[in-house]
């Protein structure tokens, strides 16, 4: 076959692929006019992530023992890592054991919602929503600001985000809104856009991935079939990375939360 024969041929089959649409990556498949069932993909995932979190906590601890099973073992073993690995190693001991359990619950609600991007058949992060990693961000925000609040009283709150002890007078003018715009306002926003980027971005590599496969393969071409593996290979690799950045955006968002509440909670800027 000709250079110009396998052009007008993966031509031909450019004009005949049909791409899965943004809309097929984000939501399911419509059923009947798709008002109701398409439009919920995101809710029904963070609510069946939701119920599988809460039976295999009370699996876990239903029958506890000194000498755990698997399901106890796999379910201390979680509370611990970010217990020790986080809570009491930022917040301190007492104050991290008290935090303890917030963080684990929202470490594993974040990578179980985060997971549901590689599973077959739901294939998307909850957090790919944007709604979800804004709502996570701003109940951090309010615990952040009510511990604060109630510790140090309004005024002394704001005084320890914003006041920075030891600095010339004329320098207050400058560092208090710098202060107040990155400890106030902006804590809220980073939280949730490096959530949702990284498992938006994620999603959206994968399904470029699948969908280049997809078309090199149905092209009908050797030379396309043996190009579709390169993509195809691709996809299951970023599979595997978007386990880890699935794993790793939940521990940074428990971390930041957890150094936002010490911040809170500690005595002096």
């Amino acid at each position: 076959m000709s250079l110009s024969q396998l052009s007008q041929t993966v031509m031909v089959a450019a004009d005949e692929f049909e791409a899965p649409s943004v809309e097929h990556a984000f939501f399911f498949d419509r059923i009947g006019d798709g008002t109701v069932i398409a439009s919920v993909k995101a809710m029904v995932l963070l609510v069946l992530g939701t119920v599988l979190i809460i039976a295999f906590f009370l699996a876990a601890s239903r029958r506890a023992a000194i000498l755990p099973g698997k399901l106890q073992f796999a379910g201390e073993g979680i509370y611990g890592f970010i217990r020790n690995g986080v809570a009491i190693e930022i917040l301190g001991g007492p104050n991290g054991r008290k935090w303890a359990g917030f963080l684990c619950t929202l470490f594993v609600f974040i990578l179980i919602q985060n997971i549901w991007g590689i599973v077959p058949v739901a294939q998307l992060p909850v957090t790919s929503h944007f709604a979800i990693p804004v709502f996570l961000a701003v109940l951090v925000w309010v615990l952040y600001m009510f511990v604060g609040i109630r510790k140090h009283g309004f005024f002394g709150f704001f005084k320890l985000m914003c006041y920075i002890p030891g600095i010339p007078v004329a320098m207050h003018a400058l560092l208090i809104p710098i202060e107040f715009l990155s400890n106030i306002i902006l804590r809220p926003f980073t939280l949730a856009i490096r959530l949702f980027a990284n498992m938006f971005a994620g999603h959206m590599l994968i399904t470029i991935a699948g969908v280049g496969t997809l078309y090199l393969w149905g092209t009908g071409t050797a030379l396309n079939y043996a190009l579709g593996v390169l993509p195809a290979v691709g996809s299951i690799g970023l599979v595997f990375f978007e386990l880890l950045i699935c794993s790793l955006q939940a521990y940074v968002f428990t971390l930041l939360t957890a150094i936002y509440l010490e911040s809170s909670l500690a005595d002096s800027h």
